[in-house]
């Protein structure tokens, strides 16, 4: 396989083209939906700590899907819990390296 022409070009085009593989319309849509939860998430926690109810809140992300992908950020050290609150829920917030 021959490097992207570009910085821009996405792997799955690269696959198009140089393969001939298709990536069904409905894998591609799932990915950047969960792409674009993740950045809503990150973007909400930058410089602050904030529970799932609290980032749930601030972006319209049903707790359930927040904590989910929490949870992912969690394992790839993306985030870290901090403190817990009063009622026992744990405070995140993006790991230093990320919190640009």
């Amino acid at each position: 396989m021959s490097r992207p022409q570009t910085k821009r070009e996405l792997t799955i085009d690269r696959l198009r083209k140089e393969l001939g593989i298709q990536v069904p319309k409905d894998l591609t849509d799932y990915v950047r939906e969960t792409t674009t939860i993740r950045n809503k998430i990150i973007n909400c926690l930058r410089g602050k700590e904030l529970t799932v109810k609290e980032i749930s809140k601030e972006t319209g992300i049903p707790e359930n899907v927040v904590l989910w992908h929490l949870m992912t950020l969690f394992k790839y050290g993306l985030i870290e819990a901090t403190e817990k609150t009063d009622d026992g829920y744990f405070k995140y917030r993006l790991r230093g390296d990320i919190n640009g």
